[in-house]
């Protein structure tokens, strides 16, 4: 397989609509694609309180909106049900073993680019990754919450290598 394209979770309400990060990190790796079109997607999230508490995993709903542009169903791989960033990368390991890519390209937003890498770096050897950034389109004081989030949560990744 040329390639697989892994588009990170991100939140979406009770009824499974899609948050602006969500949408942000599909419509980038959607942009990916279209100049890639063999590459096949992987979408990630499952279950959590704070980003997912609708019936179906946050995978689902992001492989719709990937099909809803115009992405067949088949080029749309098993979901990884994680929870969180570092479930991200370790739950997506046994997929990219069963397909051996030639490239991974990795995408989720910029103020989470850092984190993301760090883990899956850590935790997915072996791997011709590339990092793709999502430009983020909300609003300065959302931006900064988000932003110092990251902050703490790499200076504890650091710290202790299995936080996440």
């Amino acid at each position: 397989m040329k390639g697989i394209i892994i588009v990170l979770g991100a939140p979406n309400d009770a009824q499974g609509q899609l948050s602006q990060v969500a949408l942000d990190r599909l419509q980038t790796a959607i942009r990916f694609y279209r100049h890639n079109q063999d590459f096949k997607f992987l979408c990630t999230g499952g279950f959590g309180p704070h980003f997912n508490t609708a019936h179906q995993p946050h995978a689902h709903y992001a492989a719709q909106y990937l099909i809803a542009q115009g992405v067949p169903e088949t080029d749309i791989l098993p979901y990884v049900l994680s929870r969180h960033t570092l479930e991200d990368a370790t739950l997506a390991q046994p997929v990219l073993d069963r397909f051996k890519p030639r490239q991974v390209v990795v995408i989720t937003s910029d103020f989470h680019m850092q984190r993301a890498a760090l883990l899956f770096n850590t935790h997915v050897p072996n791997q011709n990754m590339l990092f793709l950034e999502a430009g983020s389109t909300l609003d300065e004081e959302t931006l900064q919450q988000l932003q110092e989030h990251e902050r703490r949560a790499l200076a504890l990744l650091r710290q202790k290598p299995d936080y996440c």
